[in-house]
């Protein structure tokens, strides 16, 4: 004889604040892979627009990780004992385990390639006198061109934050103090790329059912390709959104990244698409789950997740590379256009994050008596 234990929805027990968790700790990821790729063509051309973006790929894995652990541990009982959970979990087949240590690894690296894109005379990408006259002597960082090459003056930005509330000067030497040579500081940079790749990887695992398949909508063959390719696509177009709003960059470097944005994001709605039309065909278990998502959930799931987190900012990045280019829409608008596509994103993402919560559903666990 057998009997079936019952359990609640997930949601009952992973409030909404764990869908937001998974969901951001993806864009800290992809955000970060993004931003050194984009490293490593600044340092090969010398384009500062590259530069740009690297560092605001930077920007928002570091600011992702200020915000997200903090969603999760608000959901906790014990939040100073799950704190303490990278020194007391013994076992490290667990992706609780192994998602703290790579969190607490990849939140540093953040940090530091930041800092050192950001920071110090010396910083990658800061305007020089020659790059100055290309860029038509327009300081995009903020003040004058003797503040952006390091040499006194005014400053604009994240520099000019710092050195109001009186922390330029420190972060400056720490910045030269502590950065290696351009080939060393994108090996580090690669160290602390796999602890973003381990991330990317966790924000699907963390929602995975584990080796009982009790969620199967959860199914990682399918969920995997979702979150990879959504922390990507996301990552990607929320950077190119803050280099052109913070620093009016519009130019044809950022144009290119945006298209790849766009690429990224096409390749996110199939891995979603996929999963709606086959994994009911790879797991029945499933159909229920997807169900909600396309029904129940359509409203967050299809039409924020689906069409307001991908379709509506993919229109607008094509719109604002196309238009620049005719000469029918202004840097204005082009700024504008790459900043509401990167909020849409980030809402998508979420949104996204949060419907595969909502529909979720334990299957009932078959015990003999």
């Amino acid at each position: 004889m057998v009997s079936e234990i019952i359990f609640h929805e997930p949601i009952t027990q992973w409030d909404w604040k764990i869908g937001q968790y998974v969901a951001l700790i993806g864009l800290a990821g992809g955000a970060y892979l993004v931003g050194y790729v984009a490293d490593i063509l600044g340092l090969r051309t010398g384009s500062r627009e590259h530069s740009q973006v690297a560092k605001y790929g930077y920007l928002t894995g570091l600011l992702v990780m200020a915000v997200s652990p903090l969603v999760m541990l608000s959901h906790l009982a014990t939040p100073f004992r799950a704190m303490a959970l990278p020194l007391t979990m013994s076992n490290l087949g667990s992706w609780m385990a192994i998602g703290s240590y790579l969190l607490g690894g990849f939140a540093f690296g953040s940090f530091l390639m930041f800092a050192w894109m950001t920071f110090g005379k010396a910083r990658p990408g800061a305007s020089t006198g020659s790059n100055l006259a290309a860029d038509g002597g327009k300081v995009t960082d903020g003040g004058t061109a003797e503040a952006a090459t390091g040499t006194g003056g005014e400053v604009g930005g994240f520099r000019g934050v710092a050195n109001k509330i009186g922390l330029l000067e420190i972060l400056d030497t720490f910045a030269d103090k502590t950065r290696p040579s351009g080939p060393a500081r994108l090996g580090i940079g690669a160290l602390f790329g796999i602890t973003a790749a381990g991330v990317l990887l966790y924000s699907a695992m963390a929602l995975g059912s584990g080796p009982t398949g009790r969620v199967a909508l959860w199914d990682k063959t399918f969920l995997i390709p979702v979150q990879i390719t959504g922390g990507l696509a996301t990552g990607l177009v929320t950077a190119v959104g803050l280099a052109a709003l913070v620093e009016r960059a519009t130019g044809r470097t950022v144009q290119k990244y945006a298209m790849a944005g766009v690429g990224l994001l096409v390749v996110y709605l199939l891995a979603i698409v996929a999963t709606i039309v086959l994994l009911p065909g790879h797991n029945p278990a499933a159909e229920a789950g997807v169900a909600s998502l396309v029904g129940e959930y359509t409203a967050l799931f299809v039409g924020l997740g689906i069409v307001g987190g991908i379709v509506i900012p993919a229109v607008l990045s094509l719109a604002a590379v196309f238009g620049q280019r005719s000469g029918s829409l202004s840097d204005g608008g082009a700024v504008a256009a790459y900043t509401v596509a990167a909020a849409l994103v980030i809402a998508g993402k979420l949104a996204v994050g949060l419907s595969y919560l909502l529909a979720a559903n334990f299957a009932p666990l078959p015990l003999p008596v």
